[in-house]
């Protein structure tokens, strides 16, 4: 398996230089040791506060802590590139054992659980940092590099949620006030048709046709400032000021005179987009090699020629830098749009603003949770269209 760890052994060639780097690639990772020692730890202490230790009591719960905390330990006291991340699975099973071991208890929680959760926690994390440092041969199989980029992100998004799950549980906070992800899960298996549908009106109407309107508004009126010297001193710094002008003052004049129905949250979409767009499209229709210019123009292409060769392609990345941004401040305007523009009880702004005056906050963070799955869903087809059209590209080639 072609792997090294990155920062250890001597640069100088021959086999006693890789014999060195090696046996320091497989010493021992301290830090997921250390921690999974203060998750150990944490099982001969109090689960419930003022009470007694869960490991005396015989629990299954405590007992399988244990063998994986133990478990864990093997590959971490091996200290190989790809041995220490096999510690991570052992140690979230074991914070989630011990959260599991919680909610069957009453009381407030001791610190003998909160030293096996984040002992266990950090103790994942660590691992799991291992793949971040570990570096791939040219000739690597391509599932390495794929686990080397997924392992991460994925290991900190799980960690998260089971964080937050821990920390609820064990601090007993009522569900009217914070919920756990478990709640978070159930409201969204019950209203998934509602939420779907709400979906459908905030990112297809509202979202999707504002982001099409300020696209190609926003590409016509920045090339014609790229070719007017007075639009480019007239027009460019007004636009710029009103960019900057904020939604909340801005959406409720779009309500009255659009009404409060779809159109006027599609509305602040299409603004929120065109100025980015129109700035950048100035940007990349101006900024163009003199050089290629010149070679163009001394083979006698005509001026839409040249735009289209040479100035639009340059323009591209420019005009998807400026998609990626208005893409998310797009659907935040848009969810903020239907919290101050008050109309029809449909779309998830209207969805979280009713559920969180009723209470009801578990449906707001499913209605959150949709909402951030659809918004990295359109980010992740800016990007796709992206590399599809700017394939040339230097940052593309190397993504």
């Amino acid at each position: 398996m072609a792997a090294r760890v990155s920062g250890t052994g001597s640069s100088s060639a021959g086999p006693d230089a890789g014999s060195l780097r090696a046996a320091l690639a497989w010493r021992p990772h301290v830090p997921t040791l250390l921690m999974l020692c203060v998750a150990a730890t944490g099982l001969f202490g109090p689960f419930v506060a003022g009470g007694d230790a869960l490991l005396p009591a015989g629990s299954g719960l405590a007992i399988g802590c244990v063998a994986l905390l133990v478990a864990a330990l093997v590959p971490s006291g091996l200290g190989g590139p790809w041995t220490v991340p096999l510690a991570t699975p052992l140690a979230v099973s074991a914070a989630f054992l011990a959260l599991l071991a919680q909610r069957g208890l009453a009381g407030p929680a001791g610190w003998g659980y909160w030293l096996t959760l984040l002992g266990s926690l950090v103790a994942a994390a660590t691992a799991a940092g291992r793949v971040s440092v570990i570096e791939l041969e040219s000739d690597a199989p391509r599932w390495q590099h794929r686990v080397q980029r997924l392992v991460p992100a994925a290991t900190v998004a799980f960690l998260v949620l089971l964080a937050w799950e821990g920390l609820v549980v064990g601090s007993r906070v009522p569900k009217g006030i914070f919920p756990r992800v478990s709640d978070i899960w159930l409201a969204f298996l019950g209203t998934w048709r509602v939420l779907l549908a709400d979906a459908y009106l905030t990112f297809v109407k509202e979202v999707l046709f504002g982001f099409a309107v300020g696209l190609t508004l926003g590409f016509l009126v920045g090339s014609a400032i790229a070719f007017s010297r007075f639009l480019q001193r007239g027009f460019l710094p007004l636009a710029t000021a009103f960019g900057a002008v904020p939604i909340v003052g801005l959406a409720p004049v779009l309500g009255r005179a659009l009404g409060v129905d779809w159109e006027s949250k599609a509305a602040v979409v299409v603004i929120v987009t065109f100025f980015p767009v129109v700035l950048n499209t100035v940007q990349g229709l101006t900024l163009v090699d003199p050089l290629k210019l010149e070679l163009l123009r001394s083979y006698g292409a005509r001026p839409l020629t040249v735009f289209l060769k040479l100035r639009v392609p340059n323009a591209l990345p420019y005009v998807f830098n400026a998609l990626k941004v208005a893409v998310v401040v797009g659907v935040v305007s848009v969810i903020v749009a239907e919290f101050l523009i008050p109309g029809p009880p449909n779309g998830l702004g209207q969805r979280i603003s009713l559920s969180a005056h009723r209470g009801a906050f578990d449906i707001v963070f499913a209605a959150i949770l949709v909402s951030s799955l659809i918004s990295m869903a359109l980010y992740w087809a800016v990007g796709l269209l992206e590399r599809a059209f700017t394939a040339w590209h230097p940052s593309t080639r190397g993504s």
